[in-house]
């Protein structure tokens, strides 16, 4: 990508940001108790990033207290300007600091941080070693580093034919090989101990937790769940049979007078995220 192409992307939110911010919203709570689980004492100095649109800012200065500091650091300008909007709103914005920064090539110094977060960013950016490898440098000795990320097979249950969606996930798998070398990052969660460990990284945890959402959905369920299904016809609709298509056609939208899956009134759902932490020695 260009350097003017990268600075267009810079200034604009990603396509995926509605869905994002979505989610931040309707898992707030179980996104808290994850944060909340997180080794950060009084005073520490935590780094963010990619930071997004600032979901975790305010839950670390509040853990982090008056003597602590906390770094967001994204690429995108857009985004720094959402998170600044909702870092402004908390009581701890003064703890609070937004930084331009592209990874892997963050601007602070070694072991500048008691603890660096990642969340859902390792399968998007280009070399998951490479990130680790930075993230680590950037945390003191003794420090931590704390990763979220979701595995693509195992990220929703959702209450779908077992024949649809084993063709789903073969078609699934399919197209990713089909799109990039690097289609392995797409299932990173369930590597996460082995990434840590091969970083050099020590005191290895990994813990699952899981999200329930059943109906009646509110919207930004609604958002969640609608983006995770239309994402998943585009990817694999061309690798789908006839009869696989219009079962995935009849689940999302509805058929005749059946309606859309997320429109009945026994629809239920959960997803899946994975939380791992591992130390600096």
């Amino acid at each position: 990508m260009a350097m003017a192409d990268v600075d267009a992307a810079a200034a604009k939110l990603p396509d995926y940001a509605p869905a994002l911010s979505a989610f931040h919203r309707a898992c707030s709570g179980p996104l808290r108790r994850i944060v909340d689980a997180l080794p950060i004492a009084p005073g520490a100095s935590v780094l963010d990033t990619p930071c997004g649109d600032g979901a975790y800012l305010s839950w670390f200065a509040e853990r982090v207290g008056p003597a602590g500091r906390v770094v967001g650091a994204d690429r995108s300008r857009a985004y720094l300007d959402t998170a600044q909007s909702s870092v402004t709103a908390s009581e701890h914005a003064a703890r609070v600091e937004l930084v331009v920064a592209e990874m892997p090539a963050l601007p602070f110094p070694d072991d500048a941080f008691d603890f660096v977060w990642c969340a859902h960013s390792l399968y998007s950016l280009s070399n998951p070693t490479e990130v680790l490898g930075e993230l680590k440098r950037v945390v003191r000795r003794g420090g931590t580093i704390g990763i979220l990320e979701n595995d693509s097979f195992h990220h929703w249950l959702l209450p779908w034919p077992v024949p649809l969606e084993m063709a789903i996930r073969r078609a699934q798998l399919l197209a990713l090989e089909g799109q990039t070398r690097a289609w392995r990052k797409h299932y990173v969660g369930r590597t996460l101990a082995s990434l840590l460990a091969d970083a050099g990284l020590v005191e290895r945890r990994v813990a699952t937790h899981t999200i329930d959402h059943a109906a009646p959905l509110d919207e930004d369920e609604r958002v969640m769940v609608t983006d995770y299904l239309t994402g998943l016809r585009t990817l694999t609709r061309d690798r789908l049979d006839a009869h696989a298509r219009a079962e995935l056609d009849a689940f999302i939208d509805g058929r005749g007078d059946e309606p859309a899956a997320i429109d009945r009134d026994d629809f239920f759902a959960a997803h899946l995220e994975i939380a791992a932490t591992a130390r600096k020695a």
